[in-house]
């Protein structure tokens, strides 16, 4: 019997120091709060008891008479890693608040653009980040923006965990870059964005930098062309046009076959035309496109056949040579 009573009296005791160990509460139990903004918690009992506040700033000494709650509060919160204390007398409970101090970056970069890009090439750009905190909390991300205004991230830099610094740091985040034709004029630009929390601001605060325009060059594309082959009759007239796009502005060439007696080729820009074709000038016509990237190259077959007027001459001319045959 005595057993089981002092059995009683241990769970109970114990039961009680559990219940005075949880005896105070923290509203709310989390704090995000904007470098130089006010904060302020509510520190609540269970039972009425002589309660204060321990911080580096806006402190509360223990009362002098029993409350169910205290609160703290400061006007101007600068402390970067200030953790409040809610006690009771003689400490025997007490409770910490969870408090985040943040501070958007004083400035956010981009360098390494270069005035001129090649598609294909690879380049590295850098975001500069500064003074920002915390940084286990930052997300730097970087985005192009086509002509379309279409926005993709194309690179990032997840939060440095590992690092527990409170107050504010700088850095450089890199993207390696390989541009292609289609992101000439694009924008390209980086952004620092601090993920809080649910108690921290929704959406997310993020600071970018300056939008870059890209300058990429890239060899001449033949995007119009004649068609492959092409036919015409002895005479008339041939005109092939053959359109390149390319950064900078292609030039053209053409590679035609020797001019007749009684034709005239004149090439100019991106259009040959032919006057009065012979049948000597059928054959390849490659038209190249250049700029100082590269070039590119298109070629047109072209047949010319008899006109019906040469056809007749044939004609009378066989006819007239087996009547005299014949005579």
């Amino acid at each position: 019997m005595e057993f089981v009573l002092v059995l009683l009296v241990l769970l109970l005791s114990s039961c009680c120091e559990f219940t005075y160990a949880e005896c105070l509460e923290i509203s709310p139990a989390r704090l995000v709060v904007k470098h130089g903004d006010p904060a302020s918690a509510n520190c609540t009992s269970e039972r009425p008891q002589r309660m204060g506040w321990e911080a580096t700033d806006g402190g509360v000494s223990l009362s002098g008479t029993e409350l169910r709650f205290l609160l703290w509060t400061v006007n101007r919160l600068t402390d970067w890693s200030i953790k409040p204390v809610c006690y009771t007398d003689g400490g025997e409970c007490q409770k910490t608040l969870n408090i985040t101090v943040y501070k958007l970056p004083t400035k956010v970069s981009m360098s390494g653009l270069p005035d001129q890009m090649v598609e294909g090439r690879q380049y590295e750009f850098k975001c500069h980040v500064q003074e920002v905190a915390p940084v286990n909390s930052l997300y730097v991300s970087f985005y192009k923006a086509s002509t379309n205004l279409i926005k993709t991230e194309i690179g990032s830099h997840p939060p440095q965990i590992m690092n527990t610094t409170n107050e504010p740091t700088s850095g450089e985040y890199t993207l390696q870059f390989t541009p292609s034709r289609g992101d000439h004029e694009a924008q390209l630009w980086c952004s620092a964005r601090l993920e809080l929390g649910e108690e921290g601001p929704q959406p997310s605060p993020k600071k970018e930098s300056e939008h870059l325009t890209l300058n990429v060059l890239y060899k001449p594309n033949i995007s119009v062309t004649p068609e492959g082959s092409s036919e015409i009759k002895e005479g008339d007239n041939l005109s092939l046009r053959c359109q390149a796009e390319g950064n900078p502005t292609p030039s053209y060439q053409w590679l035609v076959p020797q001019a007749g007696p009684t034709s005239h080729t004149r090439a100019e820009g991106s259009v040959v035309n032919v006057t009065h074709i012979a049948r000597s000038q059928a054959g390849n016509y490659t038209c190249i496109a250049t700029n100082e990237v590269g070039n590119s190259t298109w070629t047109v077959d072209v047949k010319v056949t008899a006109s019906c007027q040469a056809t007749r001459s044939v004609m009378v001319t066989v006819l007239l040579l087996q009547l005299i045959n014949w005579l």
